[in-house]
Formats: structure tokens, sequence, C-alpha cells
């Protein structure tokens, strides 16, 4: 049937990208572009490139409904490779102005070779192009515009309920923080709030909006905060801007009724979708805001997802403020490295097929990127993605062994950054020393931050990294070069894979990237061809919130089973493989059913419960724990229950005295705190990972004997370096599974020597007491005082900063780093000026003996001048 109303450009768009030539022409271009990156004999001949930069001339003009992304991203794509091969060519120049043009992208550009002579259509076109970037020019910013469709995914912040998906490149996060920019420096007195879902990505998005607002944060009494005990400070700020992970917003928004938000940007809002017991966090905060009066204007932002409006489901289903972008702003060239079939191919984005380029006969991984990098001239900055840190590690060290040592003053720096912050036995510290690094998520955020930025100058060439890449942090890639589809135990899906890839070309740095996809080499193995062929062909399908995935008939009813006999341990649910999050979800349930609010999660539980049901399990639950509200998601009624008993019976006084009475560590008491905790909270059952449930007694005791020895450590201030050393220690004398009884690092044995698995598994381990105890610490810490019980030690604050000195935790909730506290503590007779309500710090730290020390003072003045004297 004849679609009625079309215009003649639409009929004419339609099936462009079918024309038989046009497709003869991709497939060559595509090739030539292969041979001409890997410096092999290449040639276009010369109406072959005219005809190409006509249709990609075309091609960026498309009007079609249907088909109009695909067109403009193959007219960049041709353009882009056209640039790249004849980077000298005025006719490619010329062209090349007129596609980014036509696909609104007004950065600044150089013209090669050429003089335009004032014709009238040259004339008319840099008039309209004046025009349009006048008309595109960023709120606020002087010389920037906005790239293709980010004028129109600015303007919809100011909807009261909104949600964007674009491409990767799109830049997101930048029009998220210029927004609250332009608002601040206008003067508008707002609380703002941005989830991101790492500590990295706090770190990058805090430091990017202190460069930028500078000194407008104190003229218009704003403050940046990034934990929920910052907020706690009695300074004289009126607006604040919130950076946060979920877990740390929900937390800020627990424990302060009176807080208002104006603007709530949930960045990365995809998470929401994964079914992980993390998702529910957003949940939660959807759920406090929307019992509020006035209501923040709420926007969710995500790469790719075609259908963004599912998210709008967590507030109102019926509103359709939402915006979907497929025309990227950059591009990227796939390659498929088939190690089993020893085959080079390039993939036509254009058929979906690949392109056999050459044979290949190079196996070991390491042994590929040092042959790829070597032969791209200038195309050197590379990441390598793993599905493992094993892997990462591993293949990390072969690969150096290929190279030099660096005469580099900044990689000496880097080198000795990571060794004083972790330990100079750990491998990263020789690694940095021949220009390239592993990112995995042991590594404490400051020495991921400053590999970001090494990397980002440049002067890192080469990165070995897992999955903390996917969390969005913003790096200058060439080329990428995906080794799995694995991610840890679990499979990278659709939609993670094409979120990894679109690392490579970015705004600002590059306008085309290169995807290398590397095959297993044994047949097994091989398979993940077909997966990186059907992850690049197919179109992405629509996504659901991980609540109503989660939620099928048969967990509902073993849900609603447990509920109505008050049974909080969902005894009656046999899906242990999503327990965690089945439990997160039954308790998200039962605090809207408590407070008789009708939220998502209500909602989807009453497609499957009738009232008398939900009537059945309100009675049986407040039966059996008449005084718990249970708002703390974290936990359920029989842990609160058990928790306020032992207080009352003072089986629990308060946390224990870090040291005894010898002066040392109280590891005795310590671990029979944690005994107390085991059973008051259930680890066997809630923590079965962490207390290793299914492993025997013995090896549980022995465990939380580790925790304990650990966190003594930790919150009496050792340093990293330090713990290292203690760890590296017992482990080669006394007890070689200290901190692994499962001795699941024999795995890690091969290509990494001992000391550097011993100083992984203390970072891995400390992560995990900082993410696990930490909430327990704070529920503790909250029961104690609701007991009137004075905490003259908060575990949870020495946990969360390091330390049990007041002086340091004061300096970190103020912006320090762990290490940068340390330092000033010890010169504080130099540093801290004891002032009237409390220390303040001297001007003099501007001339300390410490680069981190000075650079971290720098920010902290921007956003707190007051401490300063």
């Amino acid at each position: 049937m004849v679609k009625k109303n079309k215009s003649l450009a639409e009929y004419l768009y339609d099936n462009l990208q079918q024309n038989h030539y046009l497709r003869k022409l991709v497939k060559q271009l595509f090739t030539q572009y292969a041979y001409f990156l890997f410096q092999a004999k290449w040639s276009l001949d010369k109406k072959e490139k005219i005809d190409l930069l006509k249709f990609a001339d075309l091609l960026s003009k498309a009007q079609s409904n249907n088909e109009s992304s695909e067109c403009k991203n193959l007219a960049l794509k041709i353009i882009t490779m056209l640039r790249e091969m004849y980077p000298e060519d005025p006719n490619v120049d010329i062209v090349r102005n007129t596609v980014l043009s036509s696909l609104k992208n007004y950065l600044p550009r150089e013209n090669h070779g050429y003089i335009k002579i004032n014709t009238v259509d040259f004339l008319w076109d840099e008039v309209i192009d004046n025009y349009n970037k006048n008309q595109r020019k960023i709120p606020g910013q002087e010389n920037q515009t906005f790239i293709g469709d980010q004028d129109k995914i600015f303007n919809s912040l100011e909807n009261s309920i909104n949600s964007f998906s674009a491409p990767t490149s799109m830049g997101k996060t930048y029009l998220m923080k210029k927004f609250i920019e332009y608002k601040v420096k206008t003067g508008e007195e707002l609380n703002f709030a941005i989830t991101v879902p790492s500590k990295a990505l706090i770190t990058e998005v805090r430091s990017s909006l202190l460069t930028d607002l500078a000194d407008n944060l104190s003229e218009h009494s704003y403050r940046i905060i990034s934990r929920a005990e910052e907020y706690a400070l009695d300074y004289e700020n009126r607006n604040y801007i919130f950076v946060m992970t979920p877990e740390r917003l929900s937390n800020l928004l627990l424990d302060n009724d009176d807080l208002r938000l104006d603007y709530l940007f949930i960045d990365e809002s995809q998470k929401a979708t994964e079914m992980d017991d993390r998702s529910i966090y957003y949940y939660e905060i959807i759920d406090k805001v929307q019992k509020w009066k006035q209501k923040p204007r709420i926007t969710f932002a995500s790469p790719l997802i075609p259908n963004p409006d599912v998210f709008l489901q967590l507030i109102d289903g019926s509103i359709k403020n939402n915006i979907r972008v497929d025309e990227s702003s950059v591009t990227q060239t796939k390659f498929i490295i088939d190690r089993y079939n020893k085959e080079l191919s390039v993939y036509n984005d254009q058929t979906k097929k690949k392109q056999h380029l050459c044979e290949f006969t190079e196996n070991a991984i390491p042994h590929i990127v040092k042959m790829i990098t070597d032969v791209m001239k200038g195309k050197t900055q590379s990441l390598i993605y793993y599905g493992s840190k094993r892997d990462v590690m591993s293949d990390a060290i072969v690969f150096s062994r290929q190279l030099p040592t660096i005469e580099s003053k900044e990689l000496d720096e880097l080198a000795a950054y990571i060794s004083r912050k972790i330990n100079p036995k750990y491998v990263l510290v020789d690694l940095v020393k021949k220009g390239i690094a592993f990112h995995i998520g042991e590594l404490p955020i400051d020495v991921r931050t400053k590999i970001e930025e090494t990397y980002r100058k440049g002067i890192l060439r080469t990165v070995f990294c897992t999955s903390t890449l996917l969390e969005g942090v913003n790096l200058p890639a060439d080329n990428i070069f995906v080794t799995s589809l694995g991610n840890g135990k679990k499979k990278l899906s659709q939609l993670e894979f094409l979120n990894l890839i679109g690392r490579v070309g970015r705004l600002g740095h590059s306008m085309i990237g290169n995807v290398f996809l590397i095959t297993g080499e044994k047949e097994k193995s091989h398979s993940n061809l077909s997966s990186y062929l059907k992850y690049l062909s197919k179109k992405l399908s629509k996504e659901h919130l991980s609540v109503e995935k989660a939620l099928k008939p048969k967990q509902v009813a073993a849900i609603k089973n447990s509920l109505s006999a008050g049974d909080l341990k969902l005894s009656a649910v046999t899906d242990k493989r999503n327990y965690d999050l089945l439990r997160k979800i039954s308790l998200i349930y039962i605090k809207e059913l408590n407070h008789n609010q009708e939220g998502f999660t209500r909602k989807q539980f009453k497609k499957k419960l009738s009232d008398d049901d939900e009537t059945e399990i309100f009675t049986a639950l407040h039966a059996r724990y008449p005084d718990e509200s249970q708002d703390d998601v974290n936990f359920s009624a029989d842990q609160s229950n058990l928790l306020t008993r032992a207080i009352s019976d003072e089986q629990i006084k308060g946390f224990p005295q870090i040291f005894n009475d010898e002066n040392k560590l109280n590891v005795e008491e310590t671990y029979q705190f944690f005994l107390k905790l085991a059973h008051i909270f259930n680890w066997n059952l809630y923590e079965r990972k962490f207390v290793h449930a299914d492993s025997d007694e013995n090896i549980q005791h022995q465990t939380l004997e580790d925790y304990a020895k650990l966190t003594l450590m930790w919150i009496s201030g050792y340093s990293l370096k330090q713990i290292c050393d203690y760890v590296i220690a017992i482990r080669e004398r006394l007890d070689f599974q200290f901190l692994d009884r499962l001795d699941q690092s024999r795995k890690l044995v091969g290509n990494i020597n001992w000391d550097t698995i011993a100083i992984n598994i203390t970072m891995n381990q400390l992560n995990k007491l900082n993410f696990v105890l930490g909430k327990y610490f704070l529920k503790v810490s909250k029961e104690l005082s609701a007991n009137s019980i004075p905490l003259d030690n908060n575990w949870y604050q020495y946990l969360e900063y390091g330390t049990s000195s007041e002086l340091r935790i004061w300096l970190q909730q103020n912006g320090y780093s762990r290490e940068s506290s340390q330092y000033i503590e010890d010169k504080a007779d130099e540093l801290i000026v004891n002032g009237p309500f409390g220390p303040l710090i001297s001007n003099r730290i501007e001339d300390a003996n410490d680069p981190d020390v000075i650079n971290e003072t720098k920010e902290i003045k921007v956003n707190v001048p007051e401490i300063f004297i």
C-alpha cells in the first residue's frame, strides 16, 4: 500500500542505500580504506572517488523517515574515510564541509590546498552556515556549538519528565553538565543531582564541573557534593550540585527528609534495565522524589536504547517526552580477526557482511595488537578489552615484553605515583614505563584517574581493560580491540557491546575509530564470530526495566507465598541466581505497600496479585514485624528486628575499640563483633558470597578473621602500600591463602608474579569491605544513635575514609584524598589553623612538597573556599 502525503524526497531516499552502484562503490571503499590503513597498496580511480563524494553529499541530505539516519551515518563514514585517504585533496575538503553542515556539525575545519572563489553558491552557503552556527550556539558558551541533535536534547532538559538515548559519542553527560553550568552562571538558585554508575565517573564529572564553573560556584553560593556526609557540613551554601552513585543519592535522600532537588539527571539509565540488584536503587530514588509535593524535573539519559520512553514508566507511562537519536557524530570501521580460519576481514555496515582482506597467521593476541598498531603509523592509541582481569593483566605483561622502556619524565612520574599509591612491587609500575597500562576495577580510583589523564594526553599509548570502561569513562582511543564477549561470568549484551565499541571515534579527538574484533583460536571459542556478526547486523531490541524482567508469574507467586507467611527470607523462591535482585524488589514492594504508594514495582506485582493478596501480605508482615517501617531497601525487617534486640540486650554496645590493651590491633574483639553481625544480619543467606556460605564452617570463620585484620589496618590509617606489604609477607611466610580462602588466586598464576597477585587480592578485598560492610556499619551506627548510645568510634566513617582521625575525615569530606589527608595531618603544625568554629587550612598549603596535595587544593579552593585562611 502506497503511503500518502509522502514527499518526492522521501520517495527518492527510501531505497537509496539499495542502489546497486552505491553498494559496489562502498564495498570498494571499505576494502581500499583497509589497505590504506595497513600501509598496503591501495587505489580508487578518479571516477570512483568523485562518485563517492557525490553519494556522500546526497546521502547527508536524506529526508526519509525510515532510512535518513542510516543514510546520514553512511555519508559520514564515506566522507571520513575519504578525508583520511586524501588529506590534501580540495575536492574532498569541499564536500566534507558540505556533508558536515548537512549533519549540523559546525566544528572548526581545516581547508587544505584550495582557496574559495566567491561564487554566489559559495557565498550563500557561507551565509547559511554562519546563521546556523549562531542559532546553534550552546547557551553560556561563546565559541561552542551544538552538533547534530544536541540542541534538541539540551532543550528537552527543561521538561518536567524527559528521557533520551543517543550514540555513545553524542556527549550526553557533556550536555547535562553544560545545562547545569548555564543555570548556575545565570544566577538561578537550584539544587541539581546527577547519578552516575561508578565512583570513577563521580571523579570525572565532579572535576569537570569544578573546572568549568570555577568562581561561579562561590559567587552564586553553590557547592558540589559527592558523599552524603559532605551535605552535613555546616557551610553557608544555599544551592548544591550532587554528583553521586545511585546508592549514595539514595542514602542522602533517606537521611535528609528536608532536602529537595529541582533537577535530577539519571545518567547511564540503562543500568535500571540490568538484572542486577544495584538497579533497584534507581527505583528507590524515584519512589522517594515522587512523594514530594514539589517534584524535580527528571531526565533519563542512555546510550543507543531504541525505546527511551521505557524509563518514563517509572514515573508516568502516559508521558511521551522522549528523544531517540540514531545519527552519530563520529564513525567506526570494524575489522574481524578470525584466529581459527586465519583471516582478516572488514565488516561492511551497508551489506551487513564481512569482506575478506587477506590471510592472517598471527595467533597470540598481544602479538596481533603489536603487529597492527605498528603498521598503522600515527594511529597507535588503543584500548584492548578482555572479559576477565586475569587475561587483562597477563596479556599486558606479555605485550610489554615486546617493548623497550621509554625515556619519559611523565611516564616516570606515573610509575612513581603508582608505586607510592599502591606498592613498588606492583607490576603496573614497570608496565607504564613502557607506555602501556591496565585498567581494572581493583585499582584505586585516583590511580585509574591518573592512568586516564595520562592516556588522554597521548603519553600512554595502550591500555588493557575490563568492563570498567563500560561505565562511561571518556577516553580518546583510535583503536579498540575486543578479544571476548565475556564480562566476568556473564556475556556482554548487544547494547553493552555496541556501547563498548562506540568508545572509539570521539568528539574532540577523531572523527573515525577502528574496531578490531578478535575471535577464539579453537573451534569452540571461535563461536564468538557469529555473535560479533549478529550484534553488528541485528537491530537493537526494545529494553525492559529490570523489575519487569525479573517478575515472571512463577517468581511473583513464590514471593507472594513467602510474604503471606511473613517470610522475608523468601524461602519459596527457587531462582537462586536472581535471589538478591528478587529480594530487593520484594523490599521495594513492601515499602510501597506500607506507604500505600502506587510505584512502578507495586504496579508490576498488582498485574498478578489481587487486592485480597495484598491485604493478606500486609496483614502477615505487620503481625510478625509490627514495629518495623522498612524504609531502607538494604535491609529487611527480620534483620532490623534482630539488631534492635541485640542493642537492647546489650549484645552490641557499640563498635569495638581499634586497639586492645596491649596497643595492638584488636583482632579478636573485631572478629567476635563480625560473628555477631553475621548472625544478626544473616550473612549466610543475604551475603553468601561475602562469607563463602557454601564452604565449610572453618573457611567461613577464617574469612571473617581475615576481614577483621584487613578492616582494622584500613580504619587505623595504614596506607595501601603498608597493607600490601603486610599481605605479601603473610602469604609468603605464614598463610598463602590469607584473604583468599577459596584459593582463587591460583587462576592468576602464569605471567603474573605472586607479589602482584597478593596486591590485587588486597585491593579487591578492600573494595569488597567498603561496599558490603559499609552499609552494615551505617545501619548499626544509626540504630545506636536512635537508642541514644554515644558514638565515640563510628566505624562507618572510619571505613568510608580509611582513618579514625577526625582531622583526616574532615579533610576528605572537603575533597582531599586519603593519602593527601595523611600528608596534611603529618604537617598539621604548618598547615592547619584552629579557627573559632573548627580547623582551617593555611594558604601555605599551596607550597606543599606534594603535587597531589597542590592539585587537589586547587579544586577544593573552588568548591569550599571558606575553609582556607
